[in-house]
């Protein structure tokens, strides 16, 4: 063909990897879109007004707290200067006022005593009782106890006996020094109730010894001490038997309870 002069073929190319082109908006569309765009600046420009008001509205706050604090202060310090007495410029003493009279003595100041004041103790706060003071015991055993310089609250002393005022659980203590003249020596606490005609026996210590009497080593201690469950307007008192009590000191013999 081209040797005759006829002209080439058109030909096209196709491309079969290019996608389909975009299609063209709606109607409306751009439109929507700057109204949203216009709404979301709106917002955000009216929270930063927001947080920027919040700070200067915290700023005057502070700043009135601490003029308000200052004020105070300035207050106080004038009252208390108020009340202080005006020192005079002149001097008081002869000593400052240029005075050449030395030769008489001067008195020191007698300091102030101040009266002490008795330690103030808080009361128990549940039944307790301590006594020391103890007696010889009679012929039926038991032992006696003074409470004019003892320590007992809400408990009764009553016939050598420890009368608690409320049932509960009671930690119930003695301690007796004695001598077993005759080898052997019996140290009990007893609960007398209206339950039972006869007393009965919570604690008990039992010597048993072959010493000879009237010696400095036979001195011993016995200590009896236990929790046990008491109910109202029951009484403990202390038996000591088939020996002999020394009556020495006050911590030598003692006896006790307390509420738990």
């Amino acid at each position: 063909m081209a040797d005759r002069g006829l002209p080439y073929p058109t030909v096209f190319s196709v491309d079969s990897c290019i996608g389909v082109p975009p299609l063209p908006p709606k109607p409306g569309q751009r439109m929507a879109q700057r109204q949203r765009r216009k709404v979301t600046e709106t917002i955000l420009f009216l929270l930063v007004s927001m947080a920027l008001i919040g700070i200067l509205v915290e700023a005057c706050f502070l700043y009135y707290l601490q003029s308000h604090k200052q004020d105070v202060k300035d207050k106080e310090f004038h009252h208390l200067k108020s009340k202080q007495p005006d020192t005079p410029d002149t001097p008081q003493t002869d000593a400052q006022k240029g005075d050449k009279r030395i030769d008489e003595p001067v008195m020191p100041q007698q300091p102030t005593v101040r009266p002490t004041r008795r330690p103030t103790f808080r009361r128990p706060s549940k039944s307790v009782a301590h006594l020391q003071r103890a007696s010889w015991p009679d012929k039926d055993g038991l032992i006696t106890w003074s409470d004019e310089e003892d320590h007992i609250h809400e408990l009764t002393l009553t016939n050598g006996k420890l009368v608690v005022p409320k049932e509960g659980y009671y930690y119930i203590y003695s301690k007796l020094t004695f001598k077993a003249d005759g080898g052997t020596f019996n140290h009990r606490v007893m609960k007398a109730t209206h339950l039972y005609p006869d007393p009965i026996e919570l604690l008990r210590y039992h010597y048993v010894g072959g010493q000879k009497p009237n010696l400095t080593s036979s001195v011993r201690n016995s200590y009896l001490g236990g929790v046990f469950h008491l109910f109202r307007k029951e009484g403990v008192f202390v038996q000591a038997k088939d020996g002999r009590v020394l009556l020495q000191s006050a911590g030598e013999n003692f006896f006790g309870m307390f509420m738990v």
